[in-house]
């Protein structure tokens, strides 16, 4: 049979697994399978002494004897300026090793399509800015046209409205949009706890729109965490036997975290599993059952609970509001999470079919929207006066000094890559951007019709004294949980008469305290004019579009000074390096 025309593509960029979909002449989502027939491929990276990379299983199998030149889990440290350890004896970005795994996904997906055209990058909903920005990075570094990034569960939630629209008789042929979303629950919660992280995410589906209603997670939680429990239980025993402790080398420590890990995996479908390890000669049998491993991580399940009661309290809602509980990811198999969520909410939750596919398939079904629907609204300005906050001021700073991270340079050698970068800015009007070629007409109804509205996940503002309080505090502009895209403006004061310069400290998160924050970016209006009175009003406006790319422009109003917003970060690199990267990507063999 011969290839398929030229697609768009969903890519979900996992923690422990990714996997790739495409729409197929009638409209299906479809997973590609890799080169061992797998329809999700291990994000692992064996860098070989010769500098050629195996991605995949060989290079999990690789793990176990040569730990130190295999890269896991980078996806944690994404909006890093570097992976947490060395691999091959060098310094890696997670830019970088996330497009080795790109590329790779890339290769298998030719053997299925003519060409890829563009792609959709799927995010946890919980990744900030850096890290969104990051994955983007990432795509381009392994040579894809990034169309879009879209949070995870909003992924899940539109390939599972498909799913159910079929499961109930949809037309395959002829898809109706409007049947695809009356089929659908109404309110659905989604319980995503992947390999490496955890996300939870309220949409509501009214029509054909799909709206993001609050969400929430940790990006340090998943099936990983889990497993290094039993790991260390465990260590523990092995020590208090034998008398050494087989954590003592990466090595012996990954044999032993495998088979924890299939111990948990078992555990989800029996009663009791054993693990066998080996160190230094000595050897252990440990049984463990299903109540003990239950025990072992009941406060990792606790931190998810609690994640889910906080987003329905931002949210408003109570368990009567929800229709729905979808559990999402691999590690939602455990039973203890079906339990733990018909216990909270008193309804029976329901597993994803495909868990570890889903995501995919919704970033597919979003890819296939885009290319027929590239025009983005451009936020409107509010249209009532705003006057400026008394009791919020900038403040009077004459210090020049750049806090954002120096702009990557010298080297960009592939034994040499530090790699991460800040990308190219993109203006709103995406008229002009590479578009998909147009795929099957089966494809044109769901494309055209469905709509989908996102939140952001952390609050956006700047840093301002309070008189009040006789301090410095960050002032929320954009707080989190606002459907996107959204223009938010406040107008603060000057802190002092005859105040020069104004310098706005960005901020991402909600705490009023500025320590619980982390600064994105800033910018400066240099040079007001001379003899300015205290208090003079500063506008500043945020933009905040659907890609999560943040605008900020600040305008002191008296004088018509003002900045455009230049995020600096030392975890980014400049888009000249970006390409310098991607070029170096291109020539490295991956199999």
């Amino acid at each position: 049979m011969g290839k398929i025309s030229a697609r768009s593509v969903g890519i979900d960029l996992g923690t422990t697994f990714s996997a790739l979909a495409y729409l197929d002449e009638k409209g299906r989502p479809r997973t590609v399978t890799n080169s061992r027939g797998h329809d999700v491929t291990p994000s692992a990276v064996w860098v070989k002494p010769d500098r050629s990379v195996v991605v995949g299983e060989a290079a999990l199998a690789a793990r176990r004897n040569r730990a130190d030149h295999v890269a896991v889990n980078f996806k944690r440290d994404m909006g890093e300026k570097v992976y947490h350890e060395p691999v091959c004896g060098k310094q890696f970005s997670p830019q970088a090793l996330s497009a080795l795994v790109l590329k790779k996904l890339g290769i298998d997906a030719r053997n299925v399509l003519e060409n890829i055209t563009g792609a959709v990058i799927t995010v946890p909903a919980y990744f900030g800015d850096a890290r969104r920005k990051a994955t983007q990075d990432a795509g381009r570094i392994a040579g894809l046209n990034v169309l879009d990034i879209i949070n995870e569960p909003t992924a899940a939630a539109l390939a599972n409205a498909f799913a159910e629209y079929v499961h109930r008789g949809g037309d395959m042929v002829r898809l109706d949009v409007a049947r695809i979303a009356t089929t659908a629950p109404a309110t659905t919660l989604i319980y995503d706890l992947g390999g490496g992280t955890f996300d939870v995410t309220i949409i509501r589906i009214d029509n054909n729109n799909f709206e993001v209603v609050a969400t929430g997670g940790e990006v340090q939680l998943g099936g990983v965490d889990f497993d290094r429990r039993v790991l260390n239980y465990y260590c523990d025993e092995f020590q208090r036997r034998t008398g050494v402790d087989p954590r003592d080398t990466a090595e012996s420590t990954v044999k032993i975290l495998n088979a924890c890990e299939a111990a948990k995996i078992h555990l989800s479908k029996a009663e009791q599993a054993t693990i066998e390890g080996e160190y230094l000669g000595k050897q252990m049998k440990l049984p463990v059952s299903r109540q003990r491993f239950e025990q072992l991580t009941s406060d990792l399940l606790a931190r998810t609970q609690l994640c889910v009661e906080m987003l329905l309290e931002d949210a408003l809602l109570g368990w009567d509001r929800i229709d729905n509980i979808l559990m999402v990811g691999g590690s939602s198999r455990m039973p203890q999470v079906t339990r733990m969520l018909a216990e909270v909410s008193g309804k029976a939750p329901d597993m994803a079919a495909a868990p570890d596919q889903i995501v995919a398939h919704g970033a597919a079904i979003h890819a296939a929207i885009l290319t027929y629907d590239r025009a983005s609204a451009t936020p409107s300005a509010p249209k009532k006066p705003i006057t400026p906050d008394a009791e919020l001021s900038f403040l009077d700073d004459d210090d020049d000094e750049d806090e954002g991270g120096p702009s990557a340079s010298g080297s960009t050698s592939f034994d040499d890559i530090p790699l991460s970068l800040p990308i190219e800015e993109e203006s709103e009007d995406q008229s002009d951007a590479p578009v998909s070629a147009p795929i099957a007409p089966m494809e044109a109804p769901i494309a055209r019709g469905i709509k989908l509205t996102d939140v952001n996940s952390h609050g956006l503002g700047v840093i301002v004294r309070s008189s009040r309080e006789s301090r410095t505090v960050n002032s929320v502009i954009i707080p989190k949980n606002t459907p996107l895209p959204t223009t938010r403006v406040k107008v603060f004061g000057t802190e002092a008469a005859n105040q020069r310069q104004v310098r706005l400290r960005i901020t991402e998160g909600d705490a009023r305290d500025p320590r619980g924050c982390t600064q994105i970016g800033e910018c400066l209006i240099r040079l007001l004019p001379k003899g300015l009175p205290k208090g003079s009003p500063v506008e500043v406006r945020f933009a905040y579009d659907r890609s999560g790319r943040v605008h900020v422009r600040a305008v002191e109003l008296t004088s018509g000074a003002g900045a455009d917003v230049e995020i600096k970060r030392d975890t980014g690199f400049d888009a000249d390096t970006v390409g310098k990267m991607a070029d170096i990507v291109a020539e490295i063999d991956v199999e």
